[in-house]
């Protein structure tokens, strides 16, 4: 009954200040909204760089030419497509590997012209990073050989080409001076940090070699690991063969160099994890701010109830029913801070997923958290006011002016 009547007389006198408890709980909002939003947003960039590691492969090498390092810096030797064909004629281990030929080219359809990323690449190359296609096929490795003038386009291409990227499947367009028939377009895959595939072209290999660049030389190599080995083993497998391709000799330095994806992935995960951890600490010091604020208005209210709390007294109201009915009054203000909170950063993570085309998750976990630590605020914060108020002795609160 005692703590129904507490419960009763804190929410009334919250609705009597209603727009000082609003200001009051501004601090608990922030940082509660912070805590929600840093919360998800951290957990779906992580979930993003978890599904792009996917498509990657985190078994995926790649191998680009090098100069070397330190002082002992060597001329670099170009990669070309017979480094890739004896990567893949070499049989220790059963990888699959694609040569990529990049540059950049003027695509012109109708009156539309656009500078656009044409990548030439192998027929196992979507498959390699994990990408699918939407409508059409993507070309063959009899293309590849027949250096057909055929292209694979991303779902973006159509947009600033003013057209549906489907409706240019069959459509003849002009790349670079050379006359291409688009036969797909790959599904929508986002800007994955430093390029978008949707805003790519892709032709045979041997067609960009010959028709549109005019050079052997790659620009990289791609190969997927199978599951029965290591990256470590293959790439001990990729520098033998490449050394020997290039006659390299005992004790020079490799003119290429072998990127391990796993390893940018998990620096990737790292910062991910420090930045969430830093932006939840400036949210709990938030949080701590607000808690400061609502002892000081507790405080205040405390001055200006001092009549009423003598008459409740006098009236027979023990020190315990004063002390319980201010702790929840703090306890109420902090909670409800913490539920505004997460409205505002619930809505704030929504937005960010939306714009980011990441999936949203409903933070649970970090909903109970914050809310439970802003109630746990407003009881640390609201105990010397609550004090201060059950101590009040009758005559004196009585005469208080």
């Amino acid at each position: 009954m005692v703590l129904q009547e507490s419960i009763s007389t804190a929410v009334d006198s919250i609705r009597a200040n209603l727009l000082r408890s609003l200001l009051t709980t501004i601090a608990i909002v922030i940082g509660t909204a912070s805590v929600i939003a840093m919360v998800g947003i951290g957990s779906s960039a992580q979930r993003a760089i978890d599904d792009s590691i996917t498509n990657l492969s985190a078994r995926t090498l790649s191998v680009y030419p090098s100069r070397g390092r330190g002082s002992q810096k060597i001329s670099a030797a170009p990669l070309s497509i017979s480094d890739a064909d004896a990567l893949i004629k070499d049989k220790e281990i059963n990888w699959r590997v694609s040569p990529e030929i990049r540059g950049s080219k003027s695509l012109k359809y109708k009156n539309e012209s656009i500078s656009i990323s044409v990548i030439g690449a192998r027929e196992s190359y979507l498959s390699i990073l994990g990408y699918e296609i939407d409508q059409g096929a993507f070309f063959t490795e009899r293309d590849d050989l027949a250096r057909k003038r055929v292209a694979i386009i991303g779902s973006s291409v159509g947009t600033e080409l003013k057209t549906s990227s489907k409706a240019l499947v069959g459509e003849d367009i002009d790349l670079g001076g050379v006359t291409f028939k688009i036969i797909g377009v790959t599904k929508s895959e986002g800007s994955s940090g430093w390029s978008n595939p949707d805003e790519q072209i892709y032709i045979p290999l041997l067609t960009a070699s010959d028709r549109v660049f005019g050079r052997d030389r790659v620009d990289s190599i791609r190969v997927e690991v199978p599951n029965t080995y290591t990256p470590e083993e293959a790439m001990i497998s990729i520098e033998r063969v490449l050394r020997r391709e290039h006659d390299i000799g005992p004790g020079e330095e490799n003119n290429f160099r072998i990127n391990d994806w796993s390893q940018f992935t998990d620096l990737q995960k790292q910062a991910t994890a420090i930045f969430s951890a830093l932006l939840i600490g400036i949210a709990g010091i938030s949080l701590m701010v607000g808690g400061i604020g609502v002892m000081n208005i507790m405080l205040v209210s405390v001055t200006e109830r001092t009549r009423e709390i003598g008459l409740r007294k006098a009236l027979g109201a023990t020190q315990q029913a004063i002390l319980l009915q201010f702790i929840i009054e703090a306890v109420t203000l902090c909670i409800i801070g913490g539920i505004i909170g997460v409205i505002f950063g619930s809505s704030l993570y929504f937005l960010v997923t939306v714009f980011q085309d990441w999936v949203f998750t409903i933070p649970f976990s970090a909903i109970l958290g914050s809310v439970m630590f802003s109630a746990c605020v407003g009881l640390f914060f609201g105990i010397w006011p609550a004090r201060k108020a059950a101590q009040l002795e009758p005559a004196v609160a009585l005469r208080y002016e």
